[in-house]
């Protein structure tokens, strides 16, 4: 009898314990995808951010040289001098009372030489007018303009914010809900044993037995230049089996592909390395991170942040992309960079 009981609370204090990690990873699963979406919303802003600021500084130019063009109208002002001087300003009789006591080519050349001054001084006033005008307008929408960057700036940082919080709400539930401790044991034995990325990768490896018609979504992980395309090698790894991403900012990785994360920690000389598989046959590998924000046997969403990365000269971001043990290119299988 006290057997029976004995195991019927066992049953109940499982059940229990499955129906509140369960719950958990629900309410998890909603907090990653509102970090992706506040995270996608970043993004946005960023751009949004860069392109305020091109025409900003397009249009401090464009002041800069009609400011200048203003400055330097010393050419006009000599020119109005010349014309009073020549007392172009006195009356048709006098001027034709003048002209009898000189030569006619003497006159002839003279009216020309006024006429050729007068066109330019009309032309040089005009010209003067406008470009008054112009800069009354691109003072309006420079005023514009950093307003709206003052703006973007302010909700970017809200969203930041924003971020870092539910980033936060995000990893302490992840340490209540239990994670196959068989990937870390796993890991840490790799850690040591693998001689290079290659031997970790493919202990990591499992091949998809139903190869899937529809195109698994993949995202490339940071926005940023990329200085090493798929094969050059051109990373301080000499690594060729991927592309190489220079930022130059402070960001957020994010996850390429929905998956398991099979290791993040510390990998020889690499740094850290963050590994994400998924049932689909895809392995994606990411190096060069500074600080993560997950760990082994964590799941993880597509666009989900998982690390972050420096914008200083060393720091680099490697992304590598196997599908089926099989090294791709990982720009065959994005559809928008």
């Amino acid at each position: 009898m006290i057997k029976r009981l004995l195991f019927i609370l066992l049953i109940f204090c499982s059940l229990e314990s499955f129906a509140k990690d369960s719950l958990l990873k629900i309410k998890l699963n909603g907090l990653k995808k509102q970090t992706v979406k506040i995270h996608n919303n970043i993004l946005e802003n960023n751009k949004e951010l860069k392109k305020i600021k091109i025409d900003i500084d397009r249009n401090t130019q464009k002041k800069i040289i009609y400011k200048k063009y203003i400055k330097n109208k010393d050419l006009l002002g000599r020119r109005i001098v010349f014309l009073l001087q020549d007392k172009f300003y006195t009356n048709q009789f006098t001027r034709i009372a003048k002209n009898l006591n000189n030569s006619s080519n003497d006159m002839i050349t003279k009216q020309v030489i006024r006429e050729f001054f007068l066109k330019q001084v009309k032309t040089g006033i005009s010209e003067y007018f406008v470009t008054l005008e112009n800069l009354k307008s691109i003072d309006s929408d420079l005023a514009r303009e950093l307003e709206n960057y003052k703006k973007k700036k302010k909700n970017l940082k809200k969203k930041l914010s924003e971020l870092e919080k539910k980033i936060k709400e995000v990893a302490s539930i992840q340490k209540k809900i239990k994670t196959d401790k068989k990937l870390k044991i796993k890991a840490n034995k790799l850690r040591k044993k693998a001689k290079n990325l290659n031997d970790l990768v493919k202990a990591n490896e499992t091949r998809s037995k139903i190869i899937s018609k529809i195109r698994s979504k993949i995202k490339m992980p940071v926005l940023g230049e990329i200085i090493s395309d798929f094969g050059q090698g051109k990373d301080i790894h000499n690594l060729k089996n991927g592309m190489v991403f220079k930022v130059k900012e402070e960001s957020f990785v994010t996850a390429p592909i929905n998956g398991t994360v099979v290791y993040a920690n510390k990998f020889r000389s690499f740094g850290n390395l963050v590994m994400i598989k998924n049932n689909k046959g895809l392995t994606s590998v990411l190096i060069g991170m500074k600080n993560l924000l997950i760990s082994t046997g964590n799941e993880v969403l597509i666009g989900e942040p998982i690390a972050k990365i420096s914008s200083n000269l060393k720091s680099q971001l490697y992304f590598e992309l196997r599908e089926n043990g099989k090294i791709v290119d990982p720009k065959s299988k994005v559809e928008i960079l």
